[in-house]
C-alpha cells in the first residue's frame, strides 16, 4: 500500500480545504478514505488526527481572539467550556476503542458502526436545522449551563479520538441546533475545538510507539499524518478563507446546509465498506473528493456575485 503514501498529500488537502470551510478536523474524510484504501483502523485513526494538528495551529491562532472572551461572550459561554472539556475528552478515545476491539472478536466492525450512526446523527441534525431568529445577531449569546456544555464537549472528545475525527464535525451540529450559535462563530468554536481534540487524541495515539520503525503503528501514523498535514497546511486556511467570502456575502445558512452533501456520499462510501464492497466505496469516496475541490470554489464565487443584501435592496 506504499502509494497511500504518495497520495497522502492530495487526500490531506482535500480534506482540510472542507475542515476549514466547515470548521471540522478532515477525519470524516480521512478515515473513510484509508480505510477503504486498506489502511488498518489504528493507524488511519492516529494519522487522521495527526495530521490536524499543523493543518489547524495557524488558522486557529489567528482566529483565537476573534471568538470574544469577555464577560458572557462566546469564548466564554461556549467555547470555554466546550473545548476544554473536549480536550479532556481525548484520551479516552484510544482505551475506549481497544476495550471495543477486544470484545468484539478483533473486529473494526463496531467502529465503523459507531461512525455511521454518527454520520447519520449529523446529516439529520444538518438536514432538520433551521436558522433562529436573529441568530445573525452576534451579540445575543445564549444562556447556557456550563456543566451541560461541557459534558456535551467531554463525549465529543471521546468520540473524535475513538473515530479519528475532529471535533468540529460533531460540535458544528450541536452549535446549530441546540446552542443556536451564528454562523460566523460556528466556524470559529469548531476549529477549535478540532484543534484540541487532535491534540489530545495524538498524544494518547503517539504514545503506544513503541520503536520507530515501519510496522509500528504509532509509527506509521506519525509519517502518515505528517505527510497528509503537507497538504492540509495549505488546505485548511483556504477552506477557511472561502467560508469567510461566503459568510460575508448573506449566504451563511447556505453553507452550514451544504455539508450534506458530502456528509451523504461518506456515508454511502463507509456503508458499502462495511458490507465489503470495496470498489463501489472507493468510487464513492473519489466523487466525494472531486465534489469537495469544485463544489468549494465554486459555491464562494457564486455567493459573492449573489451577495444577500443586494437583493434585500432590490425588493
Amino acid at each position: 500500500m506504499e502509494y497511500v503514501y504518495y497520495l497522502a498529500p492530495l487526500i490531506g488537502f482535500c480534506a482540510m480545504l472542507a475542515g476549514g470551510f466547515w470548521g471540522l478536523g478532515g477525519g470524516w474524510f480521512v478515515v473513510p478514505v484509508l480505510l477503504t484504501l486498506g489502511i488498518n483502523n489504528p493507524v488511519a485513526v492516529g494519522a487522521s488526527l495527526l495530521q490536524m494538528l499543523p493543518s489547524t495551529f495557524l488558522t486557529v491562532l489567528r482566529q483565537f481572539k476573534s471568538i470574544g472572551w469577555g464577560k458572557n461572550s462566546w469564548g466564554i459561554n461556549i467555547a470555554l467550556p466546550l473545548c476544554g472539556m473536549a480536550f479532556v475528552g481525548g484520551f479516552f478515545g484510544r482505551p475506549l476503542g481497544a476495550f471495543l476491539y477486544d470484545i468484539s472478536n478483533n473486529s473494526r466492525k463496531p467502529h465503523q458502526c459507531i461512525y455511521l450512526l454518527l454520520l447519520g446523527f449529523i446529516l439529520y441534525k444538518t438536514f432538520t436545522h433551521k436558522a433562529k431568529k436573529n441568530s445573525s445577531d452576534q451579540n445575543l449569546i445564549p444562556e447556557s449551563s456550563p456543566a451541560k456544555t461541557g459534558i456535551i464537549g467531554f463525549l465529543v472528545g471521546v468520540l473524535s479520538s475513538l473515530l479519528g475525527i475532529g471535533g468540529g464535525t460533531i460540535t458544528r451540529p450541536i452549535m446549530k441546533s441546540y446552542l443556536h450559535v451564528p454562523e460566523v462563530f460556528t466556524g470559529k468554536i469548531a476549529r477549535l475545538a478540532v484543534f484540541t481534540t487532535a491534540l489530545a487524541g495524538t498524544t494518547s495515539y503517539l504514545l503506544q510507539i513503541e520503536s520507530f520503525k515501519s510496522g509500528d503503528p504509532g509509527t506509521d501514523s506519525l509519517i502518515l499524518g505528517l505527510l497528509m498535514a503537507s497538504g492540509g497546511f495549505v488546505g485548511f486556511p483556504l477552506g477557511a478563507w472561502l467560508h469567510s467570502k461566503v459568510v460575508a456575502s448573506g449566504h451563511d445558512e447556505k453553507a452550514a446546509h451544504s455539508f450534506s452533501y458530502v456528509v451523504i456520499l461518506v456515508i454511502l462510501s463507509l456503508f458499502f465498506k462495511i458490507i465489503n464492497q470495496v470498489t463501489i466505496s472507493q468510487i464513492i469516496i473519489l466523487i466525494c473528493g472531486v465534489f469537495i475541490l469544485s463544489f468549494l470554489p465554486f459555491f464562494t464565487v457564486w455567493s459573492q456575485k449573489h451577495p444577500v443584501y443586494i437583493s434585500k435592496n432590490a425588493k
